[in-house]
């Protein structure tokens, strides 16, 4: 008898060791690692709010990693986006800071994009942000109507196809009448920042809240944003209203869709999906956390969480075009030699 209980006393720990021992060894995963956050932005909005999150990301994870930004400038976000895709080991130990305005350039099959943002394991976002034209703020036009009567052809520095830098100066000039040159091959946007600093462009559009810091220390004048407003751009005028015709508000409406996604993280297709699980958690946990809110309030970023299934819904329809919309906005947004 003592034999008998004995042996199912061992089976017990046997089930034990094989069924409890790899769960605890998953939620101890992360004790004394550290998590990457790569980002495609050496500054501005997106850069910082990255930082933010990263300050508190490890305290709501089990183990408390370590977390770090990585800066990947290059390409409008895509050498970031296609590294974090392609070839960071599925570990959970690599996040991508998106900006999803690489779904446009995956959209309008720019050459560079080697992802699919539908096959990323999305973990949520930060928050919402807009996007907006400003021009240097040593030149005479204050208002869009003045910009758009302007008597010379304004320079705009841009990044690449498929980014707010480029796209979004571009829809205005073919659909809203606006004066434009566009200059592309900046790394990142601190780069067009730096030109319109040594006055070598007059025009630069980005993220909303990255143009409003820059405003805000009298580097730039905004003067025209997308739909997607931020506290003291309300009353700017909105690109769709000055468009002239049911194509440019069409194709406008299209790039509105990544301002309502903002400043997403993703881990690589392929991560566990208990790690993905643990991930998304902590995101929502440190997003909500007062102490990051605070944080961010000092560095004038506005952050709201947004989920993972709401920045897939997002993207699965931004992506969801008709061949004849797709074929006009080729027309207008596509890689250039």
């Amino acid at each position: 008898m003592k034999y008998h209980k004995a042996l199912k006393a061992l089976a017990c720990l046997t089930w034990l060791v094989v069924w409890v021992a790899p769960a605890w060894g998953q939620a101890n995963f992360y004790e004394g690692k550290t998590i990457n956050v790569v980002i495609g932005a050496k500054s501005g909005s997106l850069a910082i709010a990255a930082q933010i999150v990263a300050h508190h990301l490890g305290k709501h994870l089990p183990g408390n990693p370590a977390v770090i930004v990585q800066q990947m400038p290059g390409a409008a976000h895509l050498l970031a986006t296609n590294s974090v895709f392609n070839s960071a080991k599925p570990d959970g130990l690599t996040i991508l800071a998106a900006n999803p305005n690489v779904a446009i350039a995956q959209l309008s099959k720019v050459e560079q994009v080697r992802f699919d943002v539908r096959k990323f394991q999305w973990l949520g976002s930060s928050g919402a942000d807009g996007v907006a034209l400003s021009i240097r703020s040593d030149l005479p036009y204050k208002t869009f109507d003045e910009l758009k009567k302007a008597d010379r052809e304004l320079v705009a520095g841009t990044t690449g196809p498929g980014s707010n830098a480029h796209d979004f100066p571009l829809l205005l000039k073919e659909f809203a009448g606006l004066k434009l040159k566009l200059v592309s091959g900046y790394p990142a946007n601190s780069d067009v920042l730096l030109a319109i600093e040594r006055k070598e462009v007059d025009s630069w559009s980005a993220l909303a809240t990255t143009i409003k810091l820059a405003a805000d220390r009298g580097a730039v004048r905004p003067l025209v944003r997308g739909r997607v407003a931020v506290k003291g751009f309300e009353n700017l005028p909105v690109d769709e209203d000055l468009a002239t015709n049911p194509l440019g508000k069409s194709l406008m409406a299209i790039k509105s869709i990544p301002q309502s996604i903002g400043r997403a993280f993703a881990a690589a297709p392929g991560t566990p999906a208990d790690r993905v699980a643990m991930l998304r958690s902590a995101l929502e946990k440190a997003i909500k956390d007062p102490e990051l809110i605070a944080e961010a309030q000092k560095a004038k970023i506005d952050v709201n969480f947004i989920s993972h299934e709401q920045v897939m819904k997002d993207f699965t329809a931004l992506l969801n075009q008709t061949p004849e919309t797709l074929k006009e906005m080729g027309k207008y947004i596509k890689a250039e030699s």
